[in-house]
């Protein structure tokens, strides 16, 4: 029996998928500022208006990977590759503001880490190696 090396979902889906979470979290900044994130209790005229900005541009971040899954195809796992690295250093920073007291720590807070730690495993997991491309050669006889 042979086995079927291909894959049900490819890298370009997968990165659709994931593309939905930073765009979800921008339009929660942008919308309720106070509640979406962890220190939105605490937050100054000033800290509404910076989360704003990140709102805006987690909305474009979002939408670039969407462009960039639709229209790449050769390169796609580099782009992958970029945005899992994106994905880490937002966990990272969320680490960092428990380790440093910015944030309380609180589990459910751990269970929304895992969101992008998930997409990020995913993200790496299918751009290993890259998906390989048909040609059609010149048949000339």
């Amino acid at each position: 029996m042979e086995e079927n090396d291909e894959r049900g979902i490819g890298l370009s889906a997968i990165m659709k998928l994931t593309g939905i979470l930073p765009i979800m979290l921008g339009t929660a900044f942008l919308l309720t500022p106070r509640t979406a994130i962890a220190v939105g209790p605490h937050l100054t005229e000033y800290g509404i208006f910076v989360s704003m900005y990140v709102g805006v541009f987690a909305i474009f971040i979002g939408l670039t990977q969407w462009i960039v899954a639709i229209y790449v195809k050769e390169n796609l796992h580099i782009f992958g590759r970029l945005f899992a690295i994106g994905l880490a250093m937002t966990v990272l920073l969320e680490i960092y503001g428990w380790v440093s007291g910015l944030m309380e720590f609180e589990f459910k807070f751990v269970f929304a880490t895992m969101i992008p730690v998930s997409a990020t495993f995913v993200l790496l997991m299918y751009s290993m190696t890259p998906e390989q491309q048909e040609t059609v050669g010149n048949n000339e006889s």
